[in-house]
């Protein structure tokens, strides 16, 4: 009886312990800080991740931690110190000996508030000991593992819900996102709701965070919702039920937004609700939500918008940093190159014309200008700015950096980065402790020209993505029908098309509601099969593929029904493939030669018909080259002509003078 007793307690202890281990578990949020290996390189690196919480964290189990690995060769003084939010909070040395630890740091006070928050990893390494030695060489290094990660106690993405929160509190630390759509959403719909993802993503850390479902899927996932749609396309109880708990109301000409917080499976989640009263209104107005300059302006919990805001005329082609999805920036000795940034210059900038940069600066007071210079880097290509101008002040200076024409891609794609040279004395002699940094405002401008007159557009599969997703008229993205096109294909298309900070400016049309008339003034991009809208399918063999290996293909060119505008069509071989994958997409931006036809093949390979297209070129070529060489063969005719005729009238001038 006795041995019972204790067994029961000894049972109901453990249950007790296990219960309050699976809680705690629960509430703990963990999310990685890096999907890959980070590099550091001595003597001095870093590394920065940033994270935000929606709500303060709770107290409790708040950490970083770091699974460290470094070089053998370290010695003394070297050491590896985490900031956050700009404040010096460890430093732990590293030792030779030891090559790999893991280093915790927990989290207190203001890196558990609201708000966005910047942890840096500085490492600081010596190889060897004794007096001037240097140690700027390959064996010191440091590399930032994998299994790092943040550890968040609570529910920092809960909290009272404002427009004014959208989007960081869908795309936050920790925050998943479903973006909902009635199951037999028409295309408007879809096309709303493919703007807003394709938004949403570049703005989280990790694009996996934000999905696009069908409102059957609303209940299976513990995700917030953004609900997508006119009201009473929704037929499932658990949308109906949350419609009607927020009271959302719509009126005739307006694009309705609201957020609430609702409990979904005993959970609070985040809602916000997209709707009108019909479709067309929700599809020409979805820029509130999916374009930066206009989201950055909504507030309050609830918003009827009549009016579709217009884009602000930049009649001189200026574009600022922020605009471009680049924000101030700091580059130093310690940290001296910052990430890569990308822009597409729209269609109708003019080729002809100048294109610069007007950089706002700021500089450390210990960065010597005469030897330090600013690197700025468009698509690989270096720009050197000396920085002997910029004079110790209060205020910004500006720097105006012509960018060279060669530097520019045919897809109108501007990869920027920046670089710090010349900040550290590489001076074994001389430590180089002190931080020395330069300051780029992202008021910082980026300016071109436009022209009214229609450029002739190439056809070739380097003009995606630029050519179709900055473009006045918009482009038409054609599929067969709803139902057979994967939601996930359309996904992946507008998510690589989106600019930095909005959304591409895309219209999706069914082949059987859109008129031949209707495809001139417009690039056009064919999903799958679109009726007898599109030409037939490719020779592949002829293009020397082997048609028995292909899963999906892309052709493009010239728009049928306006030659000034381009086609581009992706399909597949089969029919148990996607016709678009994102790292299909990823090939085809990369591409640096042109070419009229890419196929993926079952190794997800992808092989373009460069050699026929550039043989297929010189033919074309070939005519006015020899209408040319004609030409010129005449005008030297003509030339020798007359100088043989003014010999003989010289002649026959001197002649009769004699007599």
């Amino acid at each position: 009886m006795i041995k019972q007793f204790f067994g029961f307690v000894t049972l109901a202890f453990l249950s007790f312990m296990f219960f309050n281990i699976t809680v705690s578990a629960k509430d703990v949020k963990k999310e990685p800080i890096t999907n890959t290996a980070i590099n550091l390189q001595g003597v001095s690196d870093s590394f920065t991740y940033n994270y935000y919480l929606a709500e303060d964290a709770q107290k409790g189990n708040n950490q970083l931690v770091l699974d460290v690995e470094h070089s053998s060769l370290l010695t003394s003084p070297s050491s590896l110190t985490i900031r956050v939010d700009g404040e010096n909070q460890k430093t732990v040395k590293l030792d030779g000996n030891k090559a790999k630890t893991t280093v915790q740091l927990d989290l207190k006070g203001k890196a558990l508030k609201k708000g966005a928050h910047e942890i840096t990893i500085v490492f600081y390494g010596i190889i060897k000991q004794g007096v001037c030695v240097e140690n700027n060489t390959s064996g010191n290094w440091l590399r930032i593992n994998p299994a790092s990660y943040l550890q968040i106690q609570g529910d920092v993405t809960a909290g009272e819900l404002m427009l004014q929160d959208y989007p960081s509190k869908f795309t936050s630390f920790q925050s998943k996102t479903d973006v909902v759509i009635p199951d037999d959403a028409d295309v408007n719909t879809m096309d709303a709701a493919l703007k807003i993802v394709s938004y949403l993503k570049k703005q989280a850390a990790n694009q996996n965070q934000i999905a696009l479902v069908k409102e059957k899927d609303f209940e299976n996932r513990q995700t917030n919702k953004i609900i997508v749609g006119v009201m009473k396309d929704f037929k499932t109880e658990p949308v109906q039920n949350i419609l009607k708990r927020m009271n959302v109301k719509t009126t005739d000409n307006t694009i309705q937004l609201q957020t609430a917080q609702e409990k979904i499976k005993k959970a609070n989640r985040n809602i916000l609700v997209v709707t009108a009263v019909n479709t067309d209104d929700l599809d020409a107005k979805i820029e509130v939500v999916s374009n930066q300059e206009f989201v950055s302006q909504l507030s309050g919990k609830a918003l009827a918008i009549g009016e579709q805001p217009k884009q602000p005329v930049r009649e001189s082609g200026m574009v600022t940093f922020e605009q471009m999805g680049i924000q101030n920036l700091e580059i130093s000795n310690v940290a001296y190159e910052s990430g890569h940034y990308y822009y597409y210059l729209p269609q109708d900038f003019d080729e002809e014309k100048a294109i610069t940069a007007t950089l706002k600066l700021k500089k450390s007071s210990i960065l010597d200008a005469k030897q330090a210079e600013l690197v700025m880097e468009v698509n690989g290509v270096p720009h050197a700015i000396t920085l002997k101008e910029i004079k110790q002040d209060e205020g910004f200076f500006e720097i105006n950096v012509p960018i060279e024409k060669n530097a520019l891609k045919n897809n109108h794609l501007l990869d920027i980065q920046f670089k710090l040279n010349g900040s550290n004395t590489n001076n074994p002699c001389t430590t180089n402790d002190q931080e020395k940094w330069l300051f780029i405002s992202k008021e910082s401008t980026l300016n071109f020209s436009t022209t009214d007159h229609d450029r002739q557009a190439v056809a070739s599969l380097t003009s995606y993505p630029g050519i179709f997703t900055n473009t006045r008229q918009g482009t038409y993205i054609i599929i067969e029908s709803t139902e057979k096109v994967a939601l996930e294909d359309l996904n992946a298309l507008y998510t690589s098309s989106a600019l930095s900070a909005s959304a591409p400016n895309y219209e999706l049309k069914t082949a059987d509601a859109i008129q031949k008339e209707d495809l001139k003034g417009h690039h056009l991009i064919f999903v799958g099969e679109a009726g007898n809208l599109q030409d037939d399918k490719p020779d592949f063999a002829e293009d020397g593929f082997i048609k028995e290996t292909i899963m999906r293909y892309a052709t493009i060119q010239k728009n049928p029904w306006d030659d000034a505008y381009i086609a581009l069509q992706f399909n597949r071989e089969g029919s148990s493939q996607n016709q678009i994958t994102p790292k299909f997409l990823r090939q085809i931006q990369n591409l640096s030669a042109d070419a009229s036809v890419a196929v993926q093949n079952k190794e997800q390979q992808t092989f373009t018909n460069r050699a026929q297209y550039s043989i297929e070129k010189q033919k074309e070529a070939a005519p006015k080259q020899s209408q040319s060489a004609l030409k010129w063969s005449s005008v030297l005719m003509f030339i020798g002509l007359l100088a043989v005729i003014g010999v003989i009238l010289y002649l026959v001038f001197k002649r009769s003078k004699k007599k």
